[in-house]
């Protein structure tokens, strides 16, 4: 973990590029079956190249007692874990249950709208300016269609 981090925070990144170190090579260096949870390699997905088909669950103690409260907390661990998985699924379908309820936005279509004829509105405006600029429109005539009166000019 420390050798991850000091690589990950070394003052140099571009000498020492962080998203390039191999990691699964580390691993196997150290003599790790898997890479202990860090925050820091999170969103890497480290394949091991060479994987062990041992499972750090399956390796027991030689000690009896301790091999037995082993396996009452990996039971414990997998009937707690499948009842979280269960309720995160109840709790998704709900969720998606309750989507599907929801009548469909239809507010991005609306603003998408507004926005696009203040766009022609100002294009038009900016039209008139110019023709009034250039003497094809009068002063009253550009006020009258702009809607705005002669003071405001």
């Amino acid at each position: 973990v420390s050798f991850i981090r000091a690589y990950k925070e070394h003052a140099l990144p571009y000498t020492l590029m962080f998203h390039k170190l191999p990691f699964s090579d580390l691993a196997q260096g150290y003599g790790l079956l898997f890479f202990p949870k860090m925050p820091d390699i999170k969103h890497f997905r480290i394949d091991f190249k060479n994987p062990l088909k041992v499972r750090p669950s399956e390796i027991k103690f030689k000690d009896k007692k301790r091999e037995k409260h082993r396996q009452e907390k990996l039971v414990e661990r997998r009937k707690r874990n499948a009842e979280e998985k269960a309720a995160r699924e109840a709790a998704e379908a709900e969720k998606r249950k309750q989507k599907r309820k929801q009548k469909p936005k239809r507010r991005r279509k609306r603003v998408h709208q507004e926005m696009k004829s203040e766009w022609e509105e100002l294009q038009r405006e900016a039209n008139l300016m110019k023709k009034l600029k250039k003497g094809k429109l009068s002063k009253k005539e550009f006020l009258k269609a702009v809607g705005e009166e002669e003071d405001d000019f």
